[in-house]
């Protein structure tokens, strides 16, 4: 493969990681309060949003995302937004939900949110660490046999080792973080 191509691709990666990263710290920062609004959310009502994956709408393919609605009055005393709108799957009319809200994200306080905000970075700083070792070696295993190319040239880099740990230790934690996000 040429390797404009596997530069292209490492420059993706990076590009790809910076933007994952940039949403993951402001979600991270919103669920553990250190940006945004935080206050309670009555919920008024639920209902279930149905979305396929394709247009083929296979059962497999589903997807139920339920949303409840309410009004949302914040800690500090701001004016109340008569009509938000939150995702979870446990809430129920006329629950009170703690919430914090910085304008893009509003989250659910709790471990989930933590957790999610947090795989998100390591996810990201996995994406970035790869692309940038991708673009300093000029090797990215896009095929089977490219693999072995790519791990000679990192181990050829000073402190390539520690680089190639690293990022599947942070790689391993995102998923690791992820699949949390769902027992949580």
């Amino acid at each position: 493969m040429p390797r404009i191509i596997r530069r292209a691709v490492s420059l993706a990666m990076i590009l790809s990681g910076v933007l994952m990263g940039t949403y993951g710290a402001q979600t991270f920062a919103t669920a553990v309060g250190l940006a945004g609004t935080g206050g309670t959310l009555t919920v008024a009502s639920c209902r279930v949003d149905i979305s396929y994956s394709d247009s083929d709408r296979d059962a497999e393919d589903r997807y139920e995302t339920r949303r409840c609605s309410g009004k949302f009055t914040a800690d500090d005393g701001s004016a109340p937004e008569p009509q938000r709108e939150l995702a979870s799957d446990t809430a129920h009319p006329g629950d009170r939900i703690k919430v914090r809200d910085n304008g893009t994200v509003y989250l659910e306080l709790g471990a989930g949110s933590v957790i999610a905000g947090a795989s998100m970075v390591f996810i990201a700083l996995g994406l970035t660490l790869g692309g940038v070792l991708g673009l300093v070696t000029g090797q990215f295993p896009l095929r089977g046999y490219e693999g072995y190319r790519f791990y000679t040239a990192i181990h050829a880099l000073p402190y390539g080792r520690a680089a190639f740990w690293a990022w599947l230790g942070v790689l391993a934690a995102g998923l690791i973080g992820l699949v949390l996000t769902e027992v949580l």
